[in-house]
């Protein structure tokens, strides 16, 4: 005789208890509340990184501008040589210029070939006279002179 197999059905009623459900959600919690601690360490160790960075770049830019200031005052001095300002320099990571501020005033003199249908203003108007730029097939000549120089 032959008896019918049942297989056994499975229940997961202890993943539906009141006890499981609130146990999981403690550890959630808790979870969430490490994350955040973690993240909240994390921002304070790279604003702290940040401030440290920023402070020791403003360290050595004040050290360079201060050699840079006395390795040009002791060679306008004759303090030093050229080539020591030179080594100086380079170790220090500046360049031994200095910058200035210059008026100057220019006059241009143009010579233009002009197309029978094109006005010779329309041309000149057209030089970037800032970048000291010009068409080379309309202008033929160009001379300037420095009128004035304001230091």
């Amino acid at each position: 005789m032959d008896q019918p197999t049942t297989t056994p059905t499975l229940t997961n009623e202890h993943y539906m208890t009141r006890e499981f459900l609130q146990n999981q959600i403690a550890a959630l919690s808790e979870s969430i509340q490490k994350k955040d601690a973690l993240i909240t360490s994390l921002q304070d160790r790279s604003s702290d990184y940040s401030q440290r960075l920023h402070s020791a770049q403003n360290a050595t830019q004040s050290m360079r501008d201060a050699m840079h200031e006395w390795t040009m005052e002791e060679l306008r001095n004759e303090q030093i040589s050229e080539s020591q300002a030179e080594a100086i320099a380079e170790i220090c990571g500046f360049d031994l210029t200095k910058e200035v501020e210059v008026e100057v005033t220019v006059t241009y003199n143009l010579t233009v070939q002009c197309p029978y249908d094109e006005d010779p203003e329309d041309i000149v108007n057209d030089i970037d006279f800032d970048a000291i730029t010009y068409d080379m097939d309309k202008i033929t000549w160009v001379s300037s002179s420095i009128d004035r120089i304001d230091i």
